[in-house]
């Protein structure tokens, strides 16, 4: 099984207040993507639910957004692990956000 490249909620924060450009694939479901998610000047917030993700090619939902520097995230960090691994099979270089919102929330 291959490993799937993370990051965690202050490398994210630190390379965000750098001016890295990162695309945030939430993968919550909508009603939890409403109640607060990732809002940063140089991130590109995208709300796709787990369910959706894999029920297409991840590239098709990635058409409109930069794809360079890839971040998905959910609650703590489980569901958000499987699209990292499924957008990193499909050729994007993703990494999953250690903590999820959980540790988005500690650093934020």
């Amino acid at each position: 099984m291959m490993q799937i490249p993370s990051t965690t909620p202050a490398e994210l924060k630190d390379e965000l207040d750098d001016g890295t450009q990162v695309t945030v694939v939430d993968v919550r479901q909508p009603h939890e993507f409403e109640r607060g998610h990732i809002e940063n000047p140089n991130a590109e917030t995208i709300n796709v639910p787990l369910n959706q993700l894999q029920a297409v090619r991840p590239q098709e939902l990635l058409d409109d957004v930069p794809t360079d520097n890839v971040v998905t995230v959910c609650a703590s960090g489980s569901r958000s692990s499987m699209a990292a691994r499924l957008f990193n099979q499909a050729g994007i270089e993703a990494e999953n956000l250690q903590y999820g919102m959980k540790g988005w929330s500690r650093v934020s």
